[in-house]
């Protein structure tokens, strides 16, 4: 009697076939429920870490405002040799350095070419300084301190830089060796776009008939006819024209998709369609997120 009831204690220690079966089942149901739960809330956290960031950007441009007085531009076209700057960007120079020395660029060590700022790269170099471009990875060394040479790489007296860079998220997609930053999203190359109203109302720097008419604000992929780069600045609405922050500036995550879009207007919690509709995942400084998660 006692080896017969062992025998059947042993013989319930295993599960049959279907049994084994149905837990497989189970496991793959609650699989196939869980893991889109968890990518969605990582997907949620790294959003909530771009606006995080872009708002410690807002920050940052607080505090170069905190110092200089005004909010950085976000177009500059510096020339190759002192003595030949466009009124335009003398006049946005002056406002941020009243006695800057235009006869030697500031103190910036560049002879050799022209240079054009576009938002993105104005971003950098506004709340970073003079870039470090020779390092691996790049580094922002801030301004001097030396008003009439503020752009002089020299020297530890300096302000700056007004943010904390990643270093290793220092991009340069069209190539001219000046700095654009990208967001912390995986593998993220397009980087933010800044655009300023200039304390007024937004527009596109270079007028038709510039000679740089295809270098301006929003030029960061090379060419204002490159359809990678944002077209338009953000508005509430289209007549009367009506921008989104008026008075100050933008700041604009591609998202998860690394494209811009088009720009224009765009209402809160409107769903964009047809060729805007790789705008919805953009992040952006006036709508506190995606524009439409």
């Amino acid at each position: 009697m006692r080896r017969q009831q062992n025998h059947q204690t042993h013989a319930r220690r295993g599960f049959s076939l279907i049994e084994l079966m149905v837990v497989i089942v189970i496991i793959a149901i609650l699989m196939a429920l869980i893991l889109p739960a968890i990518s969605g809330a990582r997907q949620r956290a790294r959003i909530a870490q771009v606006s995080s960031e872009i708002s410690q950007l807002d920050n940052a441009v607080a505090k170069f405002k905190s110092v200089y007085n005004v909010e950085p531009p976000s177009s500059l076209y510096i020339p190759a040799a002192g003595g030949t700057w466009g009124a335009a960007d003398r006049s946005k120079v002056r406002s941020i350095w009243p006695q800057f020395n235009f006869a030697t660029n500031g103190g910036l060590g560049n002879g050799t070419k022209d240079m054009h700022l576009s938002g993105a790269e104005c971003l950098v170099f506004f709340l970073g300084g003079i870039e470090n471009t020779t390092s691996n990875p790049p580094v922002v060394l801030g301004f001097s301190k030396n008003p009439q040479t503020p752009w002089d790489s020299a020297g530890t007296n300096r302000e700056g830089p007004f943010f904390e860079f990643d270093n290793s998220r220092f991009t340069d997609l069209d190539k001219d060796g000046l700095l654009e930053f990208a967001d912390p999203l995986p593998d993220q190359q397009t980087p933010y776009m800044y655009l300023s109203s200039q304390g007024r109302n937004y527009k596109r720097t270079n007028a038709a008939g510039s000679t740089l008419a295809e270098q301006d604000d929003f030029d960061v992929h090379g060419g204002n006819s490159n359809t990678k780069d944002l077209q338009a600045v953000y508005l509430k609405t289209a007549q009367p024209v009506q921008a989104h922050r008026p008075d100050s500036y933008q700041i604009i995550s591609p998202g998860p998709d690394a494209t811009y879009g088009v720009g224009g207007v765009y209402k809160d919690g409107e769903e964009l369609v047809g060729p805007r509709a790789t705008e919805m995942d953009n992040i952006t400084n006036f709508s506190g997120g995606q524009l439409k998660p």
